[in-house]
């Protein structure tokens, strides 16, 4: 079957889904809702049928999804729902780089979290200490016993291939990256006791930069927290960048580290110790807070 970009395109943008009232008319609004998942099922197949088709499932998910949180304030609809599968996309391709990695070794979704955070634990410590403390430091931040930790240490170990991805956009990754950890910058914010809290304190922690400094770091906060930013409807905080939400509207993607390495002429290894530093600080800001100094 041949899908047409164009015709897709064009159904999805003159769809009056979004004119319905979902309360006073909900058989309209329903069938509009199904319609609109089969139209971007379809769109996603004209653009890349090889690399998308197996994905069924998620893409109706992602769709559905997108439909129940869409609302005018967050740009044109196909942009938004194309960000949303661009990310889930990503996640998709990460995991199935790690099973590749794995070949042959079958793990659970959970254990595929646990070899993540392991490896961004070890780079943290790996320097000061023996490989022994090492997993016992380890084995004590995931509250684990040591012995799964030296199990998950050789999963980690095994090299099938190698750490990075490109995908078909020719854009590289750190295929670790891609699989939520657990403690992602994201998972911070959403699983706080208070949204506001937490971005209070990221803007404290973003006064204190150096001019210099900030309108990278913006740009890459943003960038990391797009989903959330995009449902608290709140422009009250000085470190969102409203260049970074304005492209991601208009293109309905968002841009990558080595984009706004160039943008700012330098290279991607410096823009990641710049946000790793931020990180890093704003770690520290919120253990102090939640201790009470």
């Amino acid at each position: 079957m041949h899908y047409d970009k164009t015709k897709y395109e064009s159904l999805i943008s003159m769809s009056p889904l979004f004119t319905l009232d979902k309360e006073r008319e909900p058989i309209a609004y329903k069938r509009e809702a199904y319609r609109m998942v089969e139209y971007l099922y379809c769109y996603l197949l004209a653009v890349r049928r090889t690399d998308y088709e197996p994905y069924g499932c998620e893409i109706m998910e992602v769709a559905t999804r997108c439909i129940k949180n869409f609302d005018n304030t967050k740009g044109v609809f196909l942009n938004y729902f194309n960000a949303a599968w661009k990310q889930e996309y990503s996640h998709i391709i990460g995991s199935n780089a790690v099973d590749e990695k794995l070949r042959g070794v079958r793990i659970t979704d959970e254990e595929k979290r646990c070899i993540c955070k392991y490896i961004l634990l070890a780079k943290k410590n790996q320097s000061l200490c023996t490989q022994h403390e090492l997993h016992l430091r380890i084995a004590e931040s995931m509250n684990l016993p040591v012995e799964k930790v030296e199990l998950i240490a050789q999963l980690s170990d095994i090299r099938v291939t190698g750490d990075t991805i490109v995908s078909v956009d020719g854009d590289e990754t750190n295929l670790w990256e891609q699989i939520d950890s657990g403690e992602s910058f994201v998972d911070w914010i959403t699983s706080a006791d208070s949204v506001h809290a937490l971005l209070y304190i990221i803007q404290r922690v973003y006064d204190e930069l150096q001019s210099r400094q900030k309108p990278i770091v913006s740009d890459m906060i943003t960038i990391r927290l797009y989903p959330i930013l995009l449902e608290l409807h709140d422009d009250s905080f000085d470190f969102i960048s409203e260049r970074v939400l304005s492209k991601a509207k208009e293109s309905g993607t968002l841009p990558s580290q080595r984009t706004l390495a160039a943008f700012y002429g330098r290279d991607e290894a410096s823009v990641s110790r710049t946000i790793k530093e931020f990180v890093r600080k704003l770690e520290t800001r919120i253990g102090e807070e939640n201790n009470g100094t």
